[in-house]
């Protein structure tokens, strides 16, 4: 991949970061320096856009919410709301609810707990709504809060207070709260794993960024800019060959960026010569690629066999980000060849009720669905 051989490193950032971003870049490299740069490459419409968002959101001091898909760059996200917003001078504290799935235990983390209070509490400890006081504390993984902590969390959103574990004595806090889920937190709250009034507070502010899928050719950008910290690092300068660039154009990356990295990594390490193979990193693609192409061409085969029904076996799990958008856009491809083209003919052959129709299309217009236009008929 010549593109991402040796470039004048003037004009990387102008290639690999939109405006928004390359703004992002320079602000913490002058803050923390550039081992600490918070980089968020890309220049797709749909990054772009997220990100004026996230520059428009951090100058309050409200709740966000950010939501997506995992590995898709919502703590980066996390952090550019903290450089950009009036608490960049205090810290940027992050806790991994999933970790935390003893009730006792994430409450300590979050708000602290005195020596004693819970079996293992050998000593005071300070939450990071403590550490934090005056920054912004991030939530990941929301949805794995525990029930107690949620109420506690609750409380100190509301009133600005919080009380550790074993303390009778209530504490202030200033902190902005920026939390993330790859889950439907709506769905947890219908099943009571989740509070709705809690979910209220949480979502003032919404982002949804991007899949990687949905991002144009930001994955060349990307392969470009792990290219070069990994030559940086090791010394060493390699390439994609023309024809891993065309497997990996393929691939639907749904672990997004995280995922995307992970291969890159494992291409430039595997690779004996200046150029990285197929067989250098194909085994990290090939049964996700296979197993998500058949998952979805079975939803389709059992459609259009009558015996499922589209708002259980499609709708709901799409609602529960089990199924993404470029799923759907695939299923919706191969039921349209099936249908020449038609909308109401799909209905039919997906076995939807006509009196569907108009809500299925609302659906596919609100969450932008539909395949890119290929000349079919229009519904």
């Amino acid at each position: 991949m010549s593109r991402s051989a040796r470039i004048d490193p003037s004009r990387r950032s102008e290639r690999l970061f939109s405006p928004a971003a390359l703004e992002i870049r320079e602000l913490s490299v002058r803050r923390s320096g550039p081992e600490r740069a918070i980089e968020i490459v890309g220049r797709s419409p749909r990054l772009e856009e997220t990100l004026k968002k996230v520059a428009k959101v951090a100058r309050y001091d409200d709740p966000v919410l950010v939501y997506g898909e995992s590995g898709v760059g919502k703590e980066s996200l996390a952090q550019a709301i903290h450089l950009l917003g009036n608490r960049s001078s205090h810290p940027f504290v992050s806790v991994n609810c999933p970790q935390f799935q003893e009730g006792n235990l994430t409450v300590s983390e979050l708000f602290g707990h005195r020596k004693g209070s819970f079996t293992g509490a050998v000593s005071d400890h300070r939450g990071c709504f403590e550490t934090a006081d005056g920054g912004v504390v991030f939530l990941d993984e929301i949805g794995d809060l525990a029930m107690n902590a949620q109420v506690m969390l609750l409380r100190a959103i509301g009133t600005g207070e919080f009380r550790p574990l074993g303390s009778e004595v209530a504490r202030k806090t200033s902190v902005r709260i920026v939390s993330a889920t790859n889950r439907s937190l709506n769905e947890m709250v219908s099943s009571e794993r989740f509070r709705n009034d809690l979910l209220f507070r949480l979502r003032y502010f919404m982002i949804e960024p991007p899949a990687l899928r949905e991002r144009g050719d930001d994955w060349l950008l990307l392969i470009e800019w792990a290219l070069d910290r990994l030559a940086c690092r090791y010394g060493t300068a390699r390439q994609f060959s023309d024809e891993s660039l065309r497997l990996m154009e393929g691939y639907r990356w749904p672990g997004n960026v995280r995922e995307l990295i992970s291969v890159v990594a494992t291409g430039y390490a595997l690779a004996e010569a200046s150029r990285i193979e197929p067989l250098d990193f194909v085994d990290r693609l090939e049964h996700q690629m296979s197993a998500r192409e058949d998952h979805v061409a079975a939803i389709h085969l059992r459609l259009s066999r009558g015996n499922a029904d589209f708002w259980a076996l499609v709708h709901a799990p799409f609602l529960d980000r089990d199924l993404s958008r470029s799923d759907i856009r695939q299923l919706l491809t191969m039921g349209l060849n099936d249908s020449g083209g038609s909308y109401r003919r799909l209905l039919e052959l997906w076995a939807i009720p006509a009196t569907d129709y108009k809500r299925f299309m609302g659906f596919l217009h609100h969450h932008r669905l539909q395949p890119r236009p290929t000349g079919e008929p229009k519904p």
